[in-house]
Order: structure tokens, then sequence, then C-alpha cells
């Protein structure tokens, strides 16, 4: 069977959907200097709404049978309030020394333009949590690992999160406005990092800053609760190996 690849696929087709190259400069600044003046993109999940149980029992499933829950129906869990692209982009950007922050900021609102189209390709629902929490791993672990997922793995991935009982008792429990930041801020950087990965594949960076690179992805994954050195990601979906 062949497989398809949009949303993590042929640099051309990804890097075409950003206007005038914008976004390889500031990964490359990222691989550069991240590890050095930036905290991980994610510390927004930890600090905020994200139940680290909704991404442990999605990756480890014999967890929720521990818990005695039973595995719903897979269920839309929408973000249907008015965007805020501009000001979460420019929140994720404080974690920039200040010379960078507008760059940084323009880098994550076209990483979101990104993310909208990518949505239509790979047939989510506009608005999906599940698709933007997937698109965080996703785009975080193809760093990580150096390894692209298919698309056919990441429809398998949103299955997963969609599954789990904390994707609407936790986060469909707060606030419509936390929610669509919860919605922005995983999606810019899911795909974010997966444009730097892209990037580093057509004009590869020097080790140490491939290196930083890496690190950022491994604290963003941590950050969600998952053991980055246990994480896969496959046709399985997310799992934790032994």
């Amino acid at each position: 069977m062949k497989h398809t690849r949009y949303g993590w696929g042929p640099v051309r087709m990804v890097l075409a959907l950003v206007s005038a190259a914008a976004l390889p400069a500031q990964a490359q600044w990222l691989g550069a200097d991240y590890a050095t003046y930036g905290a991980p993109l994610s510390s927004f999940m930890h600090s905020s709404i994200v139940n680290n149980s909704l991404m442990i029992q999605a990756a480890d499933p014999a967890a929720q049978k521990k818990s005695g829950q039973r595995e719903p129906a897979p269920a839309t869990l929408r973000a249907d309030a008015p965007p805020t692209v501009s000001r979460n982009a420019a929140e994720l950007a404080q974690h920039f020394p200040p010379q960078h922050r507008a760059v940084m900021s323009k880098a994550f609102s076209d990483s979101m333009d990104v993310w909208y189209q990518l949505e239509t390709k790979l047939h989510l629902p506009r608005n999906d949590v599940g698709g933007a929490l997937a698109a965080f791993l996703v785009g975080n672990y193809m760093v990580m690992t150096g390894k692209e997922v298919s698309d056919e793995d990441f429809a398998v991935v949103v299955e997963q999160l969609r599954r789990q009982p904390s994707l609407r008792a936790t986060l469909g429990a707060q606030s419509p406005s936390a929610l669509r930041n919860l919605y922005e801020q995983s999606a810019m950087t899911g795909t974010f990092m997966a444009l730097a990965w892209k990037s580093q594949q057509t004009k590869p960076q020097p080790p140490a800053q491939q290196a930083h690179l890496r690190d950022a992805a491994r604290e963003n994954l941590r950050t969600v609760g998952l053991d980055p050195d246990r994480l896969r990601i496959d046709a399985r979906g997310i799992r934790m190996s032994e």
C-alpha cells in the first residue's frame, strides 16, 4: 500500500504553504540557540490545562485498563472560540530573547496558517483539539528521532487521543478561551517543530545546533508527562516501549 505523507512529508509541499521561505531561517535560529535561551515551548501546557494522564493513558493502554475505565468511542472536541493567533504566537515567542521575539511571533503565526491547511488535507474537523495535540506530539517526535511519521500513523494518534476520557472530562470543562489557547499553541508548536525538522533535511545545521533542537523536542514531550526515551510513534500510534 502506498502511504501518503502530506502533513509531514515532502519538503517542497509543506514549505510551499508558508510565504517567502520565512520559517526555515527561524527554525535554524531555534536550532542554534533554543537550548541556551528558550524554555520548552510546551511549558504553557504544563502550567495550564493539559492533564498529563491524557497523554500517558493514550501511550499506555494498560494504564487505562487498570483504572477500570471503559474505552469510549472517538469524540471530536472542538475549540470554536474566536481565534487569538497573534496573541498566542506572541506568548510562545516570549520564550526567546527580546530581539528575536517579533521574528518568532511571525514564525508561530505562519505555522498556524500551515496547520489550518493541514487540517483540510488530513481530513480533520476545523479546530479539532485532538488533532492539534497529535500535531504537538508528532512534530516533537520527528525532531527528537529524525524519523518521519506518515499521515496514516498520525491519524491513529488522533484517534487515540480522542478516545481518552480526559479529553472531554478535563479539557472539555475548560473555558472556551482556555481551550482555544491550548488548541492554537499545540498546533503552532507541533507544526513549527515539524517545519524546523524539514528545514534540517534541506539545509542541515552543525551537529551542535541539531542537538539543541532535539533537546528542545525532548523537553516538550517530557513536559506533558511522557518519557522521551520510551516513546514510540508508528502504525500502532503512540506507545511506551518496555
